[in-house]
């Protein structure tokens, strides 16, 4: 953050210097940088490429979609979803993975989708394409070694979904499909499972991408029992609308690649 403060005085001193003499010239400088300080932050910004926050709206389904895990509340969000019978997509960190590697295993079993979120949390506005692609190859080292390398899904969502110039394209090279979200709820502000229950019930709609979290980039052994108590009532709004819930591969897939059960988009549900 504080390089994207000291890049903003950087292009207002610049536009001032430029402006004495090519006022025009500053005035699209100033436009410029302002459009691409903000795509940076806005997570489904196509400017620096595109990113997948939605899935159609045509489509009865829903894509929970938790971050930062795994970590010590992810048992209970498991344990909610299996209850509920329901498929969500984990954006892991490789540290994490390493750290609980029968997480991300009982993941695959019980049919969740493994993507990546990085390596170590680590903000990638300023970072250029290398330390990108090291920070995906380092969490496919670890999800190979927890579970192998088949689990991990070409799906990556940079942390907070803050993107530089380097990070989708580096990505891309990587082989990934860069992914955001169409409703975040702030669970991670643990305002209480009712109100994270209350705002996700309002969010939902036919192709919504849910970003809940099942633990903290920052603050790894945080607690995120709040969004685990929250996901059957979540879930329960989700039915009630006529939602499935699916992973984000099932989502985006082309029409008629998966077949109707029981009311569920997606193979084996």
């Amino acid at each position: 953050m504080h390089r994207a403060v000291w890049t903003g005085v950087g292009a207002a001193v610049s536009a001032t210097l430029i402006a004495r003499r090519q006022p025009a010239a500053a005035a699209a400088f100033a436009i410029g940088a302002a459009l691409a300080t903000a795509s940076a932050f806005a997570p489904r910004s196509p400017l620096f490429g595109r990113v997948l926050g939605r899935g159609p709206r045509g489509v009865p389904c829903v894509a929970l979609t938790f971050d930062d895990g795994p970590g010590p509340s992810t048992p209970d969000v498991l344990d909610a979803l299996a209850r509920e019978g329901a498929r969500a997509t984990f954006f892991v960190l490789g540290r994490q993975v390493e750290r609980h590697p029968a997480l991300v295993r009982r993941m695959v079993a019980e049919g969740h989708q493994i993507a990546s979120h990085g390596y170590d949390h680590g903000i990638l506005v300023f970072r250029g394409a290398r330390h990108v692609r090291d920070q995906l190859t380092r969490t496919e080292d670890a999800v190979r070694a927890a579970v192998g390398a088949e689990a991990m899904s070409r799906l990556f969502r940079a942390p907070h979904g803050f993107r530089g110039p380097a990070t989708v394209w580096a990505a891309r090279r990587g082989g990934y499909r860069t992914a955001a979200w169409t409703h975040g709820v702030f669970d991670s502000a643990e305002p209480g499972a009712a109100v994270i229950a209350r705002r996700s019930a309002r969010a939902l709609g036919p192709g919504t991408v849910l970003l809940l979290h099942d633990a903290d980039g920052w603050a790894p052994e945080r607690s995120r029992h709040q969004t685990a108590e929250a996901l059957p009532d979540i879930c329960r709004s989700a039915r009630e609308r006529g939602l499935a819930l699916v992973t984000m591969d099932e989502l985006h897939a082309p029409p008629g690649a998966y077949r109707r059960r029981g009311g569920r988009r997606g193979a084996g549900t």
